[in-house]
């Protein structure tokens, strides 16, 4: 690890805490408002730099311990390969946490790489195109049990444009969505969470299944089919260090658009791949971690994942398997909140491998 992105990291922690006791949270005051730059690097981006605002407040008394905080988020965000996102994310947390409701929003304009489907894509593939899109989702839950949720959902994407080249790879495989569409999904959603933190989890779980339909008869231009399964695991091994797991798995069936396939890799993924190296309909992975506190607001980890994508449950290839390992730093930012800056490096091989410096952990 670069001993300058180490120094860099400590640096923009310390510029953050600065920002963060000017500007935020006074616990007199219901609302609070906060303004900062950001600052990240990914392979799929590289740097990449803007600005972020929230509001945060209650939804009932300042004083009541059972419902969290809500915040209203916006992000602006450019980066050095020309990308650039707009976003408006919230999560609403009502009183006593008897409902939750999310909203996300985005735009974005996306240079991109593409080697094409499946789980054995050559390298030499490697071609570039951009796509431009709209992002909207609704997710409004209710408690149904202590630490159970049921929900419902409401999810819309709208591919403004796809660029590609004439004879390019994209251009001569058959997929649906390589023109402008739009697609409109309503699903269920339950979810059991018993972490004691949202960030940074020392003991608990996370387990949460989603199931979305989009209907060409209700304002659709393709008919598919998602579903989502998550289980997070966390347990304390030892004083300041914990052992943490991710199973994830995204599958589609149906006229699935190409901007709607599952993507191996990225920061929330396995870390050494670029996100959408391998793509195709559905994809599975299990992540590790080992996280240990080591002085000050300094933590380490390190993580090894395996995965796959995949078109079918039937046609999952064991013998094409992806795997990924490394290590990173944590420094914590919001202590309170176990919330951190980190910085990752994760190997495959000599072609997949990445820097990653952003906020907030892998899962």
């Amino acid at each position: 690890m670069n001993l300058n992105c180490i120094k860099y990291l400590i640096f923009y922690s310390i510029l953050c805490n600065t920002l963060i006791a000017q500007f935020t949270i006074d616990t007199s005051k219901r609302v609070n408002y906060l303004a900062i730059p950001v600052l990240f690097r990914t392979p799929e981006t590289g740097w990449a730099y803007g600005f972020s605002s929230s509001l945060t407040f209650k939804t009932s008394n300042k004083h009541d311990t059972l419902t969290r905080t809500s915040v209203i988020q916006g992000l602006a965000i450019f980066s050095q390969k020309e990308q650039n996102i707009q976003a408006i994310d919230a999560s609403i947390y009502f009183p006593k946490e008897k409902y939750i409701l999310y909203f996300q929003s985005n735009h974005s304009y996306f240079p991109d790489v593409f080697w094409g489907i499946g789980s054995n894509t050559e390298n030499s593939n490697e071609e570039k195109y951009a796509f431009e899109q709209f992002n909207s989702s609704i997710h409004l839950k209710k408690k149904i049990a202590k630490h159970l949720f049921f929900g419902l959902m409401a999810d819309y994407q709208n591919v403004l444009q796809l660029k590609y080249g004439a004879n390019s790879l994209l251009d001569q495989i058959s997929l649906f969505g390589k023109t402008p569409y739009h697609v409109l999904g309503f699903g269920i959603t339950t979810s059991y969470d018993t972490r004691n933190f949202t960030f940074w989890p020392t003991k608990g779980m996370f387990l949460q299944a989603q199931a979305t339909s989009y209907n060409k008869g209700i304002a659709s231009d393709l008919s598919f089919n998602k579903v989502i399964l998550e289980g997070r695991f966390f347990k304390s091994i030892y004083k300041n260090q914990i052992l943490a797991f991710q199973f994830y798995n995204h599958s589609t069936i149906g006229n699935t658009p190409f901007r709607s396939y599952a993507t191996l890799g990225g920061a929330t993924n396995l870390r050494g791949f670029y996100q959408g190296r391998f793509k195709d309909k559905s994809m599975i992975s299990l992540i590790a971690e080992y996280r240990a506190f080591l002085v000050w607001k300094l933590s380490a980890v390190a993580f090894i994942g395996i995965g796959n994508v995949y078109q079918s449950v039937t046609k999952i290839q064991t013998s094409s398997v992806k795997h990924s390992f490394g290590g990173g730093l944590r420094i914590s930012i919001l202590e309170k909140d176990k919330l951190n800056l980190r910085i990752d490096y994760g190997f495959s091989d000599k072609y997949n491998k990445g820097f990653y410096f952003t906020l907030g952990e892998c899962f």
